[in-house]
C-alpha cells in the first residue's frame, strides 16, 4: 500500500469514528476537509478522544509540539499527521 492509499485508508477510519463518537449523523457538511472545530462537530474534549483514539489505533505518538507545529482541524490534516509518523 502506498503513502495516498494508507492516508485514505486513515482518513476514512477517522472519518467513520467521528461520526460515531460525536453522532454527526449525516450532515452534508461534514467531510474529510471540514474544520471539525468551527463547524461544531468536535470541542476541545473531542480533539482529545480523536488524538487517544489516533494513539491506540495506529500506535502513534501525538506530541505538543505536533499540535504546535501542524493544523488539526481536518480529518485530512490529522491523517496526514498520523501517516507521517507510521
Amino acid at each position: 500500500m502506498n503513502q495516498i492509499e494508507k492516508k485514505r485508508e486513515i482518513e476514512q477510519e477517522l472519518y467513520d469514528f467521528i461520526k460515531k463518537k460525536f453522532d454527526i449523523g449525516d450532515d452534508p457538511e461534514y467531510t474529510v476537509d471540514v474544520n471539525l472545530f468551527d463547524y461544531g462537530f468536535v470541542d476541545s474534549l473531542g480533539a482529545f478522544e480523536i488524538i487517544t483514539f489516533a494513539e491506540e489505533t495506529w500506535g502513534v505518538k501525538i506530541t505538543q509540539r505536533d499540535l504546535t507545529l501542524f493544523p488539526m482541524n481536518t480529518i485530512e490534516e490529522i491523517a496526514e499527521v498520523i501517516s507521517k509518523k507510521l
